[in-house]
């Protein structure tokens, strides 16, 4: 059905006031309902004069973030007309390279604040403003703040036009604000989008909690297609799973609009056990300060995404609603006792539609039953395995049942279909001071020598400030008191790290896990430089998970506080670190390949007619990349330019600002990279 939603004040309360109520009362209604006549006038309006049309909606996954706002479609094309959605006055505008590209910002009279993004112009008034302080400040991305009076605005004004500035193709990102700044999605507020389609669920996730709870005899999570089912109207699981002790459940899901068919954030999920709400999570308002939390409201898998229907420790998002359990299950007790449950989950978009998923979950009468229960591992698994989860480690063994010792003391394997598996628990060796590794002893009989893994033992908590070496001080976590969200002991295992095109291999390269990890506060990683480099073309990288490595940071000495074992390769000696927010695959890296500059466009010795000529080159770096404005220049006869640059078309232009005169010029395009490299050339055209 399409959303035609218009609550009227004056109606709502002619059914609750009847004609005897006194003359103050029907005073009081009819201020209100002038007021409300008076915010109606102001009702927001669509910025483009396009059929409304969505390529993404407010809630969807980032990387790092929540999408704050609507991406308006604007089918390829750019210098569409931007119209004011009401009346207001521009309270900031801004241009950057990067992200929002050139944004306007305008403060309602109402106090909310609208925001339109990746316009190729402002109107003419900002833009002129604008114009100035580049050439103030010789460079393209700058940000100005005005005052009430000084522009203005009115409903349906032309404001800007369309571009692709920033990150993107074409299309206009429109944000509405609350007073406070605080992101809220627009289409509960202001706007219609066609939309007769009903949100599309594709799989569901359970997660165990814990080193006493199970899916499918393991304690990973759990993945289970969706069919249509065209009988009751309904997804359903391909089959059961079965669980024991506490789980959570995730679903896989979007919607369409009937303007598109491309993929969106459904509003809102729920799930459903016994015919009874337990939880719901409702994309409304997302403040900035929580949009990093998107860590915790969404489940990865590969490139699988799953919608949490549950909060994870330190969730603080507003979001959500729940019968007191957020949303956990508690598969073995009640009201889950053993036996078979089913559960539904909900989904509904804005305009109402909503789709149903149906899952029965199996629910075993003990662990040792749970973990029996495992399906056959993979004929590719290793001989040993070992999982490492926030507080416990699993360890599993496929064949004949061997012995496994930690610090002396056996550990109890349960048998599985093909394998053996065994928990160690972390807390077993307490937190010792000075112990910071313990051997796990797996000894498979006298005709084999015994396999030793090791398992780390240093231990993150919320509110405390740490600073961890592994490998004697190779790496170091520096942790700040507000960083934990639970208790965590990370594994850290050394892997070689292999060099990629532009950047050469350093024999300091560390996994952590879990990667499921994430923090509230930014924590620093930190390497030592290796002797004989040089420090400025040493940073910290990422894996990309596919075979490429992403630069994350490289500053210099001075990092962090003082080590619990400080050393000549301690945390404070000659390091190289970086920020990160979760646990993965991370090396040191050196870079020194300059950047390749080329397409220089005109062309050397060419004549031109144009008497403000657009100068282009395409600037690539493959190893830490460009990461600042000012580490890119043209200058034209040594002069210097404002430049634009594109970092996903890897393009840097400039014009000039006045005409040239007739005669021969010399341009020359500089980059440098965020390892130091740098690279020049230069070009000659002339104009007759």
């Amino acid at each position: 059905m399409l959303r035609r939603l218009r609550y009227t004040f004056a109606a709502a309360c002619c059914e609750l006031v009847d004609h005897r109520a006194g003359p103050i009362v029907w005073h009081v209604l009819l201020v209100a309902v002038v007021g409300l006549a008076t915010a109606q006038a102001q009702e927001l309006r669509w910025p483009l004069a396009l059929t409304p049309t969505l390529s993404s909606t407010f809630g969807e996954t980032r990387s790092t973030a929540f999408h704050n706002g609507i991406d308006l479609k604007t089918w390829g094309k750019t210098g569409y007309p931007v119209h004011a959605a009401a009346d207001g006055w521009v309270e900031r505008a801004r241009t950057s390279p990067w992200g929002f590209g050139r944004v306007i910002y305008v403060r309602l009279n109402d106090g909310r604040i609208v925001v339109y993004a990746h316009l190729d112009s402002f109107y003419d008034p900002v833009q002129k403003r604008i114009f100035r302080e580049q050439r103030r400040l010789g460079q393209y991305g700058v940000q100005l703040w005005f005052e009430k009076e000084e522009y203005p605005v009115r409903r349906g004004e032309v404001i800007g036009a369309t571009g692709q500035t920033g990150a993107g193709p074409p299309h206009l990102h429109f944000e509405l604000r609350d007073g406070g700044n605080a992101p809220m999605n627009p289409l509960l507020h202001a706007f219609e989008v066609a939309d007769t389609e009903s949100p599309t669920l594709r799989r569901l996730l359970v997660v165990p909690r814990g080193a006493g709870s199970l899916a499918d005899g393991g304690h990973d999570p759990v993945v289970v297609p969706l069919r249509w089912h065209a009988q009751s109207q309904r997804f359903r699981a391909v089959r059961d799973v079965r669980v024991f002790g506490r789980v959570g459940i995730g679903v896989e899901s979007f919607d369409t609009a009937d303007a598109a068919d491309n993929p969106l954030a459904p509003l809102s999920h729920s799930l459903i056990i016994g015919g009874q709400e337990v939880f719901s999570s409702r994309l409304q308002r997302v403040s900035f300060s929580s949009g990093h939390q998107v860590a915790l409201d969404r489940w990865r898998i590969g490139k699988l995404v799953f919608f949490n229907l549950f909060q994870r420790p330190g969730n603080r998002l507003p979001f959500y609603s729940s019968d007191g359990n957020a949303g956990w299950l508690l598969a073995g007790g009640e009201p889950m006792p053993p036996g078979e449950h089913p559960i539904e989950v909900v989904a509904k978009d804005v305009a109402g539609n909503e789709s149903r998923a149906q899952m029965t979950l199996l629910v075993d009468a003990s662990f040792a039953e749970a973990m029996a229960a495992a399906s056959p591992s993979n004929e590719s698994a290793p001989e040993l395995e070992v999982a490492a989860h926030e507080r416990f480690a699993v360890i599993t063994v496929r064949g004949t049942a061997p012995t496994v010792r930690v610090s002396d003391q056996e550990i109890h394997l349960y048998p599985q279909t093909d394998r053996h598996a065994g928990l160690v628990s972390y807390a077993h060796f307490g937190d010792q001071p000075g112990v910071q590794a313990a051997d796990v002893v797996v000894h498979f009989g006298p005709e084999r020598p015994d396999t030793t893994v090791r398992l780390t033992l240093q231990t993150i908590r919320p509110g405390e400030a740490r600073t961890l070496l592994y490998d004697a001080g190779r790496m170091v976590l520096h942790v700040d008191a507000g960083s934990a969200y639970e208790e965590t002991v990370p594994q850290v295992t050394y892997v070689e790290p292999v060099a990629s095109p532009g950047l050469r291999a350093t024999e300091l390269g560390f996994i952590i896990e879990p990667a499921t990890v994430s923090f509230d506060k930014w924590v620093r990683i930190s390497f030592p430089v290796p002797d004989g480099m040089d420090a400025e073309h040493l940073g910290v990288y990422v894996s990309d998970r596919d075979g490429g490595w992403v630069f994350i940071g490289n500053d210099l000495d001075g990092t962090s506080g003082p080590a619990e074992e400080p050393d000549a390769k301690g945390p404070n000696s000659n390091r190289v670190s970086a920020r990160i927010r979760a646990f993965g695959h991370f090396a040191l890296l050196e870079d020194r390949a300059p950047p390749t500059i080329s397409m220089l466009a005109p062309r050397s010795q060419t004549w031109l007619d144009e008497r403000r000529p657009l100068l282009r080159a395409r600037v690539v770096d493959r190893g830490s990349g460009i990461g600042k404005e000012e580490d890119l220049a043209i200058e034209l006869n040594g002069r210097p330019l404002i430049h634009i640059y594109d970092p996903e078309a890897d393009l840097v232009e400039a014009r000039p600002d006045q005409p040239l005169a007739d005669g021969e010029y010399a341009w020359t395009v500089r980059a440098s990279d965020q390892a130091g490299n740098q690279a020049e050339a230069s070009s000659v055209f002339g104009l007759r």
